[in-house]
């Protein structure tokens, strides 16, 4: 089993993706570095050091799917963005479709990476990580206990390689002291408010 951490620069709600039902990663830094992960895989994305270093996010990943598969699969349909729709159907992350000619193409409600240079980014390595176990503190973004800040990663990129037994034991502490379940909401999205949405399952 690996885990791979990162630092996520701005919580939108667009990458990672909590909603509907599947906690998804499509656009972000594990994507675009092409980080290869299996089912079983866990991914932890924390604050900057500006924020305290705290736990976002983490998902113990149940597929990879190649972004056109995503697309199609009728599972994530309400993935795709609705640029009209409520604020999470803005945020929808699942962007990405090839045309007849097997050109890619981006949704035409797409909110989020419309510039050229981000499309370029998205599509370098075209998979999506899915969970449905995963835990999104969000805007209440926990502290990690000191006994496992050596998986905080504090600069750019991924940090795949940790020691087994801080993996172990962070990850006991993780599924001890929270139930899997959204805990609060985007920090970085000032269109919204949670309204119910935001509720441990």
């Amino acid at each position: 089993m690996k885990l791979c951490s990162y630092v996520v620069r701005r919580d939108t709600g667009f990458a990672p993706n909590p909603f509907w039902g599947y906690y998804t990663l499509a656009a972000c830094t594990p994507n675009h570095m092409g980080i290869h992960l299996r089912r079983g895989d866990w991914i932890i994305g924390t604050g900057s050091v500006k924020r305290g270093n705290k736990l976002i996010y983490a998902m113990r990943v149940a597929e990879v799917l190649h972004f056109e598969r995503y697309y199609t699969d009728p599972r994530f349909a309400t993935k795709k963005p609705v640029s009209s729709g409520n604020w999470r159907q803005r945020c929808g992350d699942n962007i990405y479709h090839k045309d007849e000619l097997g050109a890619w193409q981006q949704d035409s409600q797409a909110v989020y990476h419309r510039d050229e240079a981000m499309i370029k980014k998205d599509l370098k390595h075209p998979y999506v990580f899915v969970a449905e176990h995963f835990y999104y503190f969000g805007n209440e973004a926990v502290e990690i206990p000191l006994a496992y800040e050596e998986l905080i990663w504090r600069r750019q990129g991924c940090k795949c390689k940790h020691d087994p037994g801080i993996v172990e034991g962070f990850l006991g502490w993780l599924q001890t002291s929270f139930k899997p379940g959204v805990y609060g909401k985007p920090r970085d999205n000032d269109d919204l408010e949670c309204k119910g949405y935001c509720s441990k399952v």
